[in-house]
């Protein structure tokens, strides 16, 4: 059933507006490891498994002191309920068992789909999170984390649908401009799709909302960044209770046939390592003076700033250099052992 976004009032669009071009517009520096950046990662960790390697990549980079994991979302309903499961089981194997997870109950609407790992991490990991229709709701855990916080001190990275997003700034937007220091965002294709992208086009109207309204800096990662980046097949060497390494064995869908021989390309990993070490100038190029714009079909656009249009917190990025040297990186982050699992090191599991 379609959800549709009932209509903002005047005067929340206003509030919105002002706090949205006051926000402060970050440095394009890395991050500096002596302060971990926090972050909450917002997945549809479902049909494709990069989400599963981001994930792995935020574990490595917590496991060097350089991020915090606050706590992960779900989006984009699985029709396996087993997508918190599969969170669970990669946390656990990384020794962060303890992390909040939450789960979307009410989107996205389109393309739900059943998954062809994560009942396999549910069934054959260890984990303890019930069913995802029984999880803590992701708003809830927003609010939670949020409310906790320091203020301008928590990076979103949203590698899924735009449902929690959406809801969250129409249900607390004093939270998000107080508490969110920048919106990391895998969606989209730049400067101009010819075609919907996926994460787009899940919810359509939950992308609008988010790329209208935000109030603070969005960084977008576009459709064309993580294709160039193919990372997952050094997996099949790390031990085989590495819960990644299943999810990269299981994944090849109709349609999309690569193996973890192959590897694949590494949509969410690009974003998730922006969201933590930032615009490092050996691998991003960043573009502002714009914004995004998203039509009624889903296709994004990347607006230049003239005389009419007002320049915003957005931003898109390029590759700068080879992309074969940031593929490297990522998959050394995905592949690293983990520093706080007693025996994910050895071999022979």
């Amino acid at each position: 059933m379609n959800r549709c976004l009932p209509p903002m009032p005047f005067a929340y669009l206003v509030a919105i507006t002002v706090a949205f071009t006051a926000s402060p517009v970050l440095a394009d520096a890395p991050s500096s490891i002596s302060k971990p950046v926090r972050v909450i990662l917002d997945t549809d960790m479902s049909g494709d498994c990069d989400d599963a390697g981001a994930l792995a990549l935020l574990h490595a980079l917590a496991d060097r002191g350089e991020c915090e994991i606050l706590a992960v979302v779900t989006n984009r309903r699985d029709l396996t309920n087993a997508s918190a499961a599969a969170v669970d089981a990669i946390n656990t194997y990384y020794g962060r068992g303890d992390i909040p997870i939450g789960t979307d109950k009410r989107g996205p609407t389109a393309f739900q789909r059943t998954s062809p790992y994560t009942t396999a991490l549910r069934d054959n990991f260890q984990h303890d999170t019930p069913p995802d229709s029984e999880a803590q709701d992701a708003i809830d855990v927003y609010r939670k984390i949020l409310t906790d916080a320091a203020d301008h001190s928590v990076t979103i990275c949203s590698v899924g649908a735009f449902s929690n997003q959406a809801d969250f700034i129409r249900q607390e937007p004093a939270l998000v401009r107080n508490k969110v220091q920048r919106l990391v965002v895998m969606g989209g294709h730049f400067p101009k799709s010819n075609r919907p992208e996926t994460n787009v086009i899940t919810h359509i109207e939950a992308a609008q909302t988010v790329a209208e309204h935000w109030p603070g800096e969005i960084i977008w990662h576009g459709f064309e960044v993580g294709k160039q980046l193919v990372t997952g097949a050094r997996l099949k060497a790390t031990p085989k209770n590495n819960p990644v390494r299943r999810a990269y064995e299981l994944r090849p869908m109709p349609g999309n046939k690569m193996s973890i021989d192959e590897g694949k390309p590494s949509y969410d990993q690009a974003a998730a390592l922006f969201a933590v070490r930032g615009a490092d100038s050996t691998f991003w190029k960043v573009v502002r003076g714009g914004r995004v714009e998203i039509d009624d079909r889903g296709i994004t656009a990347w607006t230049k700033a003239s005389s009419d249009t007002q320049a915003t917190a957005h931003a898109y990025v390029k590759i700068n250099g080879a992309p074969k040297h940031l593929a490297r990186k990522i998959e050394d982050l995905m592949v690293a052992p983990p520093k706080r699992a007693s025996g994910a090191d050895d071999p022979a599991q």
